[in-house]
């Protein structure tokens, strides 16, 4: 084997090693078996075509297990100023039964049931009254009833969502009012199947950690999908073909350094032996027997 031919084998054992530490050390972190998700729709999405720092079509999210997370919704988020994937609070992952696939949607309020049909929501003592919220009841948030609004959601903070106190009151449960950033309503009662009440802290499988962009795309494209990232975002393939593209040029140029320091250091080895003093002549005879 040349010298080229083991740089590069070298180089792609390393890199070998490296991901695979990587993906261990997320692994271990996550506390999520699979710790990771492909997104195949555009609720999320900030617009069409894919964003970094958004959660697109075609990303693959790396989940959090929930115990490892301290939960906020948009309207904690607002107050604190805490923001996930281009929007306030965190982006959780929550099951909508067997016959459904989970859901990733924002958490927007926690509600909860104080078993006489009103409900309170503490955390929208700091939310503006009148501008951010308002509620048929009244801005006692401790017995909220009636309908209530939130103004200002979504990516573009345009969305006016109402829901129905006294529907919620049906399922007689705590939880989360959830939201997907594209779309135009909230996900309570009744908007998405499955869905039924609020979401119980039971519910939620995971929490959305970071997203690695476009590579969910290769799964999608394999599974016969690839029509869906054409339609909400249609710049994904091209963004995928370039990363892997400089990744190989990354990893030539890593085997050209190696190449480089080698090489430069035989000429140096090369330069002190030319260098090198004269042995003196003549030479003293060995002794014979």
């Amino acid at each position: 084997m040349n010298k080229e031919t083991k740089h590069a084998v070298i180089v792609v054992i390393a890199a070998f090693v490296t991901i695979i530490a990587i993906f261990g050390g997320i692994s271990s972190a996550s506390g999520v078996s699979p710790f990771q998700t492909v997104v195949e729709s555009g609720s999320m999405q900030h617009g069409i075509g894919s964003q970094i720092g958004v959660i697109d079509t075609g990303d693959v999210i790396i989940l959090k297990n929930k115990e490892k997370v301290n939960i906020q919704t948009y309207v904690d988020g607002y107050h604190t100023g805490y923001m996930k994937f281009g929007g306030y609070g965190d982006v959780i992952i929550y099951d909508r039964g067997p016959d459904y696939n989970p859901v990733i949607h924002r958490a927007i309020l926690w509600l909860d049931y104080n078993n006489d049909g009103t409900w309170n929501a503490p955390s929208l003592e700091f939310f503006p009254y009148g501008t951010k919220w308002s509620c048929t009841s009244g801005n006692d948030f401790m017995a909220l009833s009636g309908t209530l609004t939130l103004y200002g959601l979504g990516y573009k903070e345009d969305r006016d969502a109402s829901v129905s106190l006294t529907e919620l009151a049906k399922w007689s449960k705590s939880g989360y009012l959830t939201m997907g950033d594209y779309n135009p309503r909230i996900d309570q009662p009744s908007n998405i199947p499955g869905v039924n009440g609020l979401i119980s802290y039971e519910q939620i499988r995971s929490v959305a950690w970071f997203e690695i962009p476009w590579l969910g795309a290769i799964k999608m494209t394999y599974n016969g999908n690839g029509n869906v990232l054409d339609v909400y975002v249609p710049n994904t393939k091209g963004c995928l073909v370039a990363t892997i593209l400089l990744i190989i040029f990354l990893l030539a140029g890593i085997s050209f350094l190696l190449d480089h320091f080698y090489y430069r250091k035989i000429r140096r080895e090369l330069k002190r032996d030319i260098n090198a003093p004269a042995p003196l002549f003549p030479l003293e005879p060995k002794n014979r027997e």
